[in-house]
């Protein structure tokens, strides 16, 4: 039960509100929202109470730096 909860408010939710921004605002803005995706995570785990470790710091760190690098113009 907890799966399909989890898969219809993490999944399809933000696929379907992922197209809509597309829509309404173009690819390139669309794609500034993986910039929000790991810091909604860490929000979420904080809120669950979750322990936060250093590792996950530095992994949060890499996909914002991996995100930036492959968005940057030349």
């Amino acid at each position: 039960m907890y799966i399909a909860i989890l898969a219809i408010m993490g999944s399809a939710i933000a696929v379907i509100a992922f197209n809509k921004l597309i829509k309404m605002t173009g690819p390139l803005f669309a794609t500034s929202c993986t910039y929000i995706i790991p810091i909604v995570a860490i929000i979420w785990g904080i809120c669950d109470k979750e322990i936060i470790t250093t590792h996950q710091i530095i992994g949060f760190i890499i996909i914002l730096a991996g995100v930036y690098i492959v968005n940057k113009r030349n």
